[in-house]
């Protein structure tokens, strides 16, 4: 049974007939690099998919057997990127009513870092462009709610109080090309979907909930309420795991 999975990506040949870089070799190589542990018994594919990227069962997983474990430092997170010393530096000019904002500039700088060590990773995301989220939807006679529009103007703010004029006072990190409005709000609506949140300690709950990070893996599995996978992070190693609840042939988080 294949996993369900909100993933739409187009892929194909690119420019002179030559096929493109097969993005889940190369997303595999990486998780050996980087110490990413996938189960012998589920595999990342287009395959069996409802669209785009998935993780489906290869054969039958018992209750309680380890899908996969990801490295802390695989994480994608505002302590994690390369420019995480800078984003500490600056917190406090980057503070926000979302929170997001460390987390979005990490993910700015990235995708446009030649070298950036999560770029095998991007490679698997959903078009930023094609993202089905409210926000995106403009078709006639379409009426975005009070909450979306309240949220679009948000980000606005956010972006142009903040983000841009953090972007501009370091242009050596970021290049024009990611300056721009619209690909903050699809990153945006890239986090909505894709990210998680470390759960708080229990003496902790009063806390401010952790700031969102991008996990490698488990963000191409479906949410499901009724799932039969679970996401635990462990505060003593340095590995994120999911783990079968009830078994059975698909994996989903």
């Amino acid at each position: 049974m294949a996993t369900q999975t909100k993933r739409r990506r187009v892929a194909g040949p690119v420019g002179g007939g030559d096929a493109a870089p097969d993005p889940v070799a190369g997303f595999l190589s990486w998780c050996r690099q980087v110490g990413l542990e996938l189960s012998p018994k589920v595999s990342v594919s287009r395959q069996g998919t409802v669209a785009g990227y998935g993780m489906v069962a290869r054969e039958s997983v018992q209750p309680g057997e380890l899908l996969f474990a990801v490295p802390r430092a695989a994480l994608l997170s505002q302590h994690t990127c390369s420019i995480g010393g800078l984003l500490e530096r600056e917190r406090g000019a980057l503070q926000s009513q979302s929170g997001w904002v460390p987390l979005l500039l990490a993910l700015l700088h990235e995708l446009q870092a030649p070298a950036s060590p999560w770029s095998p990773y991007f490679a698997l995301w959903p078009e930023l462009g094609r993202l089905e989220h409210p926000m995106f939807c403009g078709s006639p006679g379409y009426r975005r709610t009070e909450a979306v529009e309240k949220d679009l103007a948000n980000i606005r703010s956010e972006y142009y109080s903040i983000v841009l004029p953090f972007m501009e006072a370091h242009p050596d990190l970021f290049s024009p090309r990611v300056r721009s409005l619209d690909l903050y709000r699809q990153l945006v609506a890239l986090v909505m979907a894709y990210s998680f949140q470390e759960p708080l300690e229990e003496e902790e709950d009063e806390k401010e909930p952790n700031s969102p990070l991008m996990v490698p893996a488990a963000d191409i599995l479906n949410h499901l309420a009724n799932h039969n996978a679970n996401l635990e992070y462990s505060p003593l190693l340095p590995s994120t795991s999911e783990l079968s609840s009830d078994g059975g042939h698909s994996a989903h988080s």
